[in-house]
């Protein structure tokens, strides 16, 4: 318990990292408490623990279950079981960089639900997908040539920086892959372009959750990935 009390204060210790990163899991006691439940499951991977914290029907964007959305055994059945390492690391991101707190204009669609939610991660209010990007770690290098072997301009954390990244019109040296690493191309304040990991920036998680209130209890309505991607 002690080990799980120390990772969730690392998570909510992010907020004083950078601005572009800010939780708004406190504004709801409810909501923080769920969160907090949440990710101990999360971290212990429980999936069926995990059912609780499922609405009825979870939207989610393989179609693999069609209109509207999953049930909750087809949910833990097409990403928790099929997929798991990957689904479980998602959603341990998401619950890292934690929640924007946002009144949904169609509460009614598909999953009624309250109009308060909570979507994650929180950087996707500050993030333009496809001409942006943000550094989610610390001291990241960024490096004039896509490789390991280059070298390295300056270091970043927690940073937003531009990019050509719309996957549709993107350019053959916006993504490579060198030295078994996905570089993204970006470009710095001053003009100058650099080479970074992808897997230490937001283009490296695609995944969206939003998590609402059903009949007075917290639930994940959805687990899909972003438009775009």
């Amino acid at each position: 318990m002690r080990n799980f009390i120390y990772i969730l204060i690392g998570f909510l210790g992010l907020n004083t990292n950078a601005q572009l990163i800010n939780d708004e899991s406190y504004l709801d006691l409810e909501f923080l408490k769920f969160k907090t439940e949440l990710l101990h499951c999360v971290i212990q991977k429980d999936k069926e623990k995990l059912k609780g914290f499922l609405a009825n029907r979870v939207l989610e964007s393989k179609n693999t279950c069609g209109y509207p959305g999953c049930t909750k055994d087809e949910f833990i059945k097409y990403y928790f079981e099929e997929n798991s390492e990957e689904s479980w690391k998602n959603m341990l991101t998401i619950l890292r960089f934690g929640f924007s707190r946002v009144e949904d204009e169609n509460p009614n669609n598909i999953i009624p639900h309250d109009k308060i939610i909570f979507q994650g991660p929180s950087y996707l209010k500050k993030v333009d997908r496809d001409n942006e990007i943000i550094v989610i770690g610390e001291n990241v290098n960024i490096r004039e040539k896509p490789s390991l072997k280059g070298k390295v301009i300056r270091q970043s954390s927690f940073e937003k920086f531009s990019c050509d990244c719309n996957i549709i019109t993107m350019k053959k040296s916006t993504y490579q892959t060198v030295d078994g690493i996905n570089w993204l191309e970006i470009k710095l304040k001053s003009g100058q372009v650099g080479y970074i990991s992808a897997e230490l920036t937001s283009y490296s998680l695609i995944k969206e959750m939003i998590i609402a209130k059903i009949d007075g209890k917290w639930k994940i309505i959805s687990f899909f990935n972003s438009p775009g991607c």
